[in-house]
């Protein structure tokens, strides 16, 4: 399976892979491919050939397996995922050597699909700060951005074609457009999160890794068992009804990324596409705040028992967010859901007419790798609402790293969301470079 065959997508791969009936020969295939360029990028907290091997001889016994969506596909799985044939550690050395008794749910509907796991993707500390060891692949002295740092490199370097991951305030919109994938997190409880380390339970989503719209929506249809998101966009669909909603955190992006998605914007007009611009109102300016309050909130109430029994093995970050967290006041968490509960019946407002919301993905390119995985801003307040979000790669910055352009669409319109996705990502161009100031 080599680094060009990978490239082709999920289509070409399952071909590939259903052509041979030796698991030993499939599992030669997804291995040497997970392994290029594993010295230098270090995307596989668990990485097992022999586990492999078994998974191609389990399916390959099962009748009409060549027919499953995913058959012999490799699908890499964040380490916060349970699974029973890997250790899951969620990040963290309280639980080295943790062996779970059951697959996640996600991970069960991966393995009905066909695909095969050839092991566990590098997550943050129980997906939160703390960065693992994995570097951008399109420069290993930057961050891949987190959580999802294993996942979302590991499809970038191609590794593997798919990756799941997670969100709770960007952990899978910024680690896909630092690495210049597309990376969907759907409207919350799309797909199951049974058998996942929760970090923040109202925020906390599942998220789909993969090089075009197309592969992201097969994955996403099989584990939100949503047939109808895997080839949304008819040939002759229309443009997209687009609104560029300027909020206090499009100021904290760098100007070259203002201008750039600003641009885009332009462009997408020019193609066809009706795109409004407008302050977004009121009652949405302080919800990256919120979000940042009721995470820590939560995470203190998720993470109770590590916080109670292992917390000299906590980093200092994941103790500071749960000490701000046990700190918070029950009047101060009420006024925050509150708050979101108020903006969430504002939202028909803040998309003022339009189907689909522009931004930038993330504030900057990538940060220096020892500068921490990068700000989730520019996604808290989406995330917060449960809007369904997904990046698409739209050029380099200046240092000629990878950006991308954020779009989200109303909850529970995942398929609008993707079948504007499929029109919009064939007019960017993922090799433009935006200039600095």
């Amino acid at each position: 399976m080599s680094d060009r065959a990978i490239h082709q997508g999920v289509n070409a791969l399952r071909r590939a892979a259903t052509q041979t009936s030796d698991p030993e020969a499939l599992a030669d295939l997804i291995h040497t491919a997970a392994l290029q360029g594993e010295d230098r990028i270090a995307a596989w907290e668990v990485l097992d050939r022999d586990a492999i091997v078994e998974q191609a001889g389990r399916l390959m016994a099962r009748p009409g397996w060549r027919d499953l969506p995913l058959a012999g596909v490799a699908v890499g799985v964040k380490d916060i995922f349970d699974t029973t044939d890997f250790v899951t550690a969620y990040g963290s050395p309280i639980y080295a050597g943790n062996r779970p008794a059951a697959d996640a749910a996600a991970v069960a509907a991966l393995r009905a699909a066909g695909a095969i796991l050839p092991g566990k993707t590098v997550t943050t500390e129980f997906a939160y700060w703390k960065a693992g060891k994995t570097r951008n692949p399109h420069d290993p002295d930057h961050s891949p951005g987190g959580s999802s740092a294993g996942s979302a490199a590991a499809v970038s370097a191609g590794m593997v074609p798919l990756a799941i991951g997670s969100q709770t305030a960007a952990s899978t919109i910024r680690p896909a457009a630092y690495c210049g994938i597309v990376g969907f997190k759907p409207s919350l409880h799309r797909i199951s999160l049974a058998g996942v380390k929760g970090l923040a339970g109202s925020m906390d989503t599942a998220g789909c890794f993969a090089r075009d719209v197309a592969d992201v929506a097969r994955l996403a249809s099989v584990l939100a068992g949503r047939p109808d998101w895997l080839d949304p966009a008819a040939p002759d669909a229309p443009p997209p009804i687009l609104h560029l909603a300027i909020t206090p955190e499009w100021d904290m992006a760098a100007p070259w990324m203002r201008e750039a998605v600003d641009s885009i914007a332009g462009s997408l007009a020019q193609a066809g596409a009706s795109v409004t611009r407008a302050t977004a109102p009121a009652a949405f300016a302080p919800l990256a705040q919120v979000q940042a309050r009721l995470m820590a909130a939560e995470a203190a109430r998720d993470l109770a028992a590590e916080a109670c029994f292992h917390h000299p093995s906590l980093s200092e970050p994941l103790q500071q967010l749960i000490a701000t967290g046990q700190a918070m006041s029950p009047d101060r968490q009420e006024a925050d859901y509150t708050a979101r509960d108020a903006a969430s019946a504002q939202l028909e407002s803040l998309f003022a007419g339009a189907d689909i919301l522009v931004a930038p993905s993330a504030l900057d390119e990538a940060p220096r790798f020892d500068a921490g995985t990068g700000s989730p801003d520019l996604s808290r307040a989406w995330t917060l609402l449960g809007l369904p979000s997904i990046t698409l790669p739209a050029g380099r910055g200046p240092l000629g790293l990878p950006i991308g352009v954020q779009l989200a669409a109303m909850p529970g319109h995942d398929r609008t969301l993707l079948q504007a996705a499929r029109w919009i990502a064939p007019q960017l161009a993922p090799d433009r470079r935006h200039a600095g100031a």
